[in-house]
């Protein structure tokens, strides 16, 4: 079957080559109405001859012409992982918005597989990533800067890693606010359950927890267990039973899949929050609100980190500087947390 090319839609439009392609690479504002100096009825009878004909844009040629491709890669540690999943959404709704296609990877919090995600996206003239990096992969990540291709760091920093972008969340403000509201409930023996993972945003988070209980003259108190994806479901049942048997009070939990471990694992066992332990978990989900006493948990603005990051990339590309920006997050109280 013959390829139906613009050519075809300009012939059948009765308009000019360069009419069509100025319809066919248009940006849409954000009412959906396209954004080109074509009279409206016009650009509208050409769209409607080229889904007519079958007219399929040639992505391929409009990059070796134009040198973009309109195109961002996003690449998580797991796109499952329901904060990436929840940011994701924003980051591709405002890609649209800005008339940019996004393409999705995973990490699983592996650099070699980070660094052939990468490969695989610049070869294909991406115009830009947006990456939360793995404990490793610099190397994967300067390949990409080496092409002078825009990089923004997503919910995760890498120190001396110059000329990219950043959008982060004040990981050590988290923790410090997860302990300072146990403590004001009365709570004084409060640990916190970590992954071995070598990521910034943890290792801030544990910095904050250290520094509050500092603070708070409780460090005497103070240990974080870690653990691994691998090991998380055998080591949460003897991580509570240990610390249930060392009188511990409050647990801070800093990550959404370590939460929910830790609420399974309290239900299974008939351990009650906040009579057994007080709870301050991460993110936000319906269980907080649904499990049988409402949990205290940090919220880290989605909407505004995958924007932000999305907007970020974009003055990145259109030569704009790499900028670093740091958000706040909240704390949602519950009555995990309820006075001692």
């Amino acid at each position: 079957m013959k390829r139906i090319t613009i050519r075809d839609v300009a012939r059948e439009a009765n308009v000019s080559v360069t009419l069509v392609s100025f319809v066919m690479n248009a940006k849409r504002d954000k009412d959906g109405k396209l954004d080109c100096p074509v009279n409206p009825e016009t650009a509208k009878r050409v769209l409607e001859v080229a889904q007519r004909l079958g007219y399929r844009r040639n992505f391929a040629a409009a990059s070796l012409r134009s040198g973009r491709s309109n195109t961002i890669a996003v690449i998580p540690n797991d796109i499952s992982n329901k904060f990436f999943a929840g940011i994701s959404r924003r980051i591709e709704d405002k890609a649209h918005e800005l008339g940019y296609t996004v393409f999705f990877a995973s990490s699983d919090e592996n650099p070699e597989k980070l660094g052939e995600v990468l490969d695989a996206v610049l070869a294909h003239n991406i115009d830009g990533v947006i990456v939360a990096p793995v404990a490793g992969g610099e190397y994967a990540i300067s390949k990409a800067t080496d092409m002078r291709v825009p990089v923004v760091l997503l919910d995760r920093d890498i120190e001396g890693l110059n000329d990219v972008g950043k959008v982060l969340l004040d990981d050590e403000e988290a923790g410090r606010m997860a302990i300072d509201e146990m403590v004001g409930k009365g709570y004084r023996k409060i640990e916190m359950i970590s992954y071995k993972l070598g990521i910034s945003s943890l290792s801030e988070r544990e910095t904050g927890y250290r520094k509050a209980m500092m603070d708070h003259d409780l460090y005497d108190f103070a240990k974080i267990h870690y653990t691994t994806y691998s090991d998380v479901a055998a080591d949460i049942e003897q991580i509570i039973q240990d610390a249930l048997s060392r009188g511990v009070e409050g647990l801070f939990l800093p990550t959404y899949s370590l939460s929910a471990q830790v609420l399974s694992v309290m239900k299974k066992q008939g351990i009650q929050t906040p009579k057994d332990l007080a709870l301050v978990c991460f993110d936000e989900s319906d269980i907080f609100s649904l499990y049988a006493t409402t949990v205290t948990h940090i919220v880290q603005p989605l909407k505004e980190l995958g924007e932000k990051s999305v907007e970020t990339l974009v003055r990145m590309i259109e030569n704009g500087p790499a900028e670093k920006t740091v958000l706040k997050p909240t704390l949602v109280g519950g009555g995990s947390t309820n006075q001692r």
